[in-house]
């Protein structure tokens, strides 16, 4: 009787996989990338200091722009030089 229960254990288990796969290959298929947002999506750059989007972000700030993404930036800075 044991053997019988681990083996629906197992049958559940393996269509769960099945379908799990086959949900990840249709998704993939689709014509959207998974994570990417489309054209007039908003973002919000926050940055410590002022120039760290020009030195540290400037590849995220000029990817989000070909993206066409509204790019807003918020800089917290005391506003005085050490």
């Amino acid at each position: 009787m044991e053997a019988v229960g681990f083996l629906c254990l197992g049958a559940a288990v393996l269509a769960w996989g099945f379908l799990w796969v086959w949900d990840s290959w249709e998704r993939m298929k689709s014509q959207e990338p998974a994570g990417v947002p489309g054209g007039g999506s908003r973002t919000l750059l926050v940055i410590a200091h002022p120039d760290d989007e020009a030195m540290f972000f400037a590849p995220t700030v000029l990817g989000l722009a070909r993206l066409r993404h509204r790019l807003s930036l918020l800089c917290f800075s005391a506003g005085r030089r050490l």
